[in-house]
């Protein structure tokens, strides 16, 4: 950790320590935040513009920014400034890159300066959770998971921390990828890997992070019968993992009216007559009572990741800092 004494004596932690120190808080501290965020801006207890997002064909990447306020928290206000870069594979950069800077709202002076790549990990981890602490059996046993990179590592042990998950299904185009995540451990849990179609009949939960232009699950691989899928990769309008004939036989759920409709799944959907504005409801809305839940067996949550959640993150790792 740092003080930067040209910057107002900003905070400044290097990744490695965000990863220590998240650690410690543990997820379940980090999930109840990230709840938090849900239940606030159902309230209409925040500012929370959609994200700006600046697509550089150039470069094949994007410059994304995300600023919040929560009146929970008056003396607080942050953005987080952040990139999916694929371009950057195989190289010395991460394929996300990204900067939070949390600000005195008082002032305006910064009072921590992070990178942004772990912070959005857990969050984007803790957002499932609390979908899967809302809308899946509380005995759920099985989780499966449908793209492993990064953000398996990270949701395997958040929804693990609130479910008696026993076993874990897993799928990927990349065997080396999945076999990867076999070797993780997690409590005990038993981790296989095999087809998606297996992954989607066999689960109690599945939560799909597969950045995909195109759909690759469609309605007729979706099983009627009592269960949670979490669609998280499909953050942006060009981004589908999901057949939008699927939310006509789900009961659905997003994570920001704004924003779920820039996502490519929502967007189809719309044009293809699916779907009305009307149709959607949010979690928080659920949470608080604002919205009921739909008979269909099957429950959708659509994640686009809110800049709430990352305002959330960077308050509880700064009171933790201040308070050690």
């Amino acid at each position: 950790m740092k003080i930067l004494d040209e910057v107002y004596n900003a905070i400044v932690l290097s990744e490695e320590e965000i990863s220590t120190r998240l650690w410690e808080i543990g997820w379940i501290r980090i999930i109840d935040a990230i709840k938090e965020t849900f239940v606030e801006e159902a309230k209409k207890n925040v500012v929370s513009p959609s994200k700006v997002i600046i697509d550089i064909d150039e470069y094949k990447n994007d410059y994304r920014t995300m600023p919040s306020y929560m009146f929970k928290y008056p003396e607080f206000i942050g953005t987080k400034i952040v990139s999916a870069c694929p371009g950057n594979v195989g190289t010395e950069y991460p394929f996300a890159m990204g900067t939070y800077i949390l600000n005195d709202a008082r002032v305006q002076k910064p009072l921590l300066i992070c990178g942004a790549r772990t912070t959005t990990a857990y969050r984007t981890a803790a957002a499932t959770a609390v979908a899967v602490q809302e809308l899946s059996r509380m005995d759920s046993e099985v989780l499966g998971i449908i793209g492993c990179g990064v953000q398996a590592d990270f949701h395997i042990p958040a929804i693990c921390a609130i479910r008696p998950i026993k076993k874990i299904l897993v799928n990927d185009i990349n065997e080396e990828c999945a076999e990867r995540v076999c070797t993780l451990e997690c409590e005990g849990a038993q981790i296989e890997k095999g087809s998606k179609e297996w992954v989607l009949q066999e689960s109690d939960i599945v939560v799909t992070l597969t950045p995909t232009t195109e759909p690759h699950i469609f309605a007729r691989d979706v099983p009627n019968r009592e269960m949670l899928i979490c669609g998280v990769g499909g953050d942006s309008e060009h981004k589908v993992e999901l057949e939008p004939a699927i939310l006509k036989k789900v009961d659905h759920y997003c994570d920001s009216y704004k924003q779920a409709t820039h996502t490519g799944i929502v967007q189809r959907a719309m044009k293809q007559r699916l779907l009305g504005l009307w149709d959607l409801k949010s979690l928080g809305d659920y949470m608080i009572g604002n919205k009921e839940a739909g008979s269909d067996p099957v429950k959708l949550f659509l994640s686009t990741g809110v800049a709430l959640e990352d305002l959330a993150m960077a308050i509880l790792l700064y009171k933790e800092i201040r308070r050690k």
